[in-house]
């Protein structure tokens, strides 16, 4: 591995977020750590994270490992809102949790990682800008919301909402959401970008990859970032795929693949749902 390459990556929207991160969603124990280590020293400028992925901890011991300067990266995670912590009682004590698991002051970007209907917004989000104004959190966001959600937590923000991090690949429809977001100066994260692996078995996405001579995530990536709102923040468990998917900030889709990856996108290719929090999706 190249370690400590020099990557211009670009960022988007005042909270300056690396238009692409590292997630760890199902990343757990040493093996989190080594690849959020890796991922700093290799170049990475952004890690996400959340309190529902049970590895804040190895996250910390990551960052801790990597050597690389807390002021040199972008950290995010997200509250989730079980044992209703969306309440402003609870929501602090929730922040400050993770701040200790992470073993650091603050974090750059804090969400709310689902909308939960048991706690109103008009209570929720005036503590959630506090923490930013206590300096727990330098930017504030959400995950999951739909347009009604993002109308109702703007109404009750006297702070920008950072970003709205959502699911997001070639085969998902996500056109009104996106329509909305940019209109209201939000940028869209796309989590799962990779589709859970689907990329890699798409005719359409193998041929695009063959042509270029890059791989089917560098192509999915590249898709999405050609949205200059837009952030990706694919996860991988083996090191080889840190420096593939960091590449993708390079790779330049013509107009003939962008129509192509464009028609992939259908009603049916969702692939993340919560049985307790999903709310009525736009698309």
């Amino acid at each position: 591995m190249n370690l400590n390459k020099s990557y211009n990556i670009r960022s988007v929207g005042p909270a300056g977020i690396p238009v692409i991160g590292l997630g760890t969603w199902q990343l757990t124990g040493k093996q989190c750590s080594q690849i959020v280590s890796q991922a700093l020293q290799l170049g990475y400028e952004h890690i996400d994270t959340a309190q529902a992925y049970s590895n804040e901890a190895e996250v910390g011991q990551g960052i801790k490992q990597s050597g690389v300067a807390r002021e040199k990266f972008f950290l995010t995670t997200k509250i989730f809102p079980d044992d209703l912590k969306f309440k402003p009682e609870k929501l602090l004590a929730a922040a400050e949790c993770s701040l200790e698991n992470l073993g650091v002051d603050y974090v750059d970007l804090l969400l709310l990682h689902w909308p939960d209907s048991r706690v109103p917004l008009s209570e929720t989000m005036p503590a959630l800008c506090e923490l930013q104004k206590q300096g727990l959190t330098r930017n504030i966001g959400v995950s999951n919301f739909t347009i009604d959600y993002l109308l109702e937590a703007k109404a009750h923000a006297d702070l920008p909402i950072a970003v709205n991090q959502v699911e997001f690949h070639p085969f998902i429809k996500q056109d009104n959401l996106q329509a909305f977001m940019s209109n209201h100066h939000i940028p869209l994260e796309a989590y799962s970008p990779l589709a859970r692996g689907k990329v890699f078995d798409n005719a359409i996405i193998k041929n695009i990859a063959d042509k270029h001579g890059i791989s089917a995530s560098q192509v999915s990536l590249a898709w999405i970032l050609t949205d200059k709102k837009r952030i990706a923040i694919p996860k991988t468990a083996t090191p080889e795929h840190l420096q593939d998917n960091l590449n993708a900030i390079n790779v330049q889709l013509d107009s003939e693949d962008i129509a192509q990856l464009n028609s992939l996108a259908s009603p049916d290719g969702r692939l993340v749902e919560h049985p307790d929090y999903t709310p009525d999706w736009d698309n």
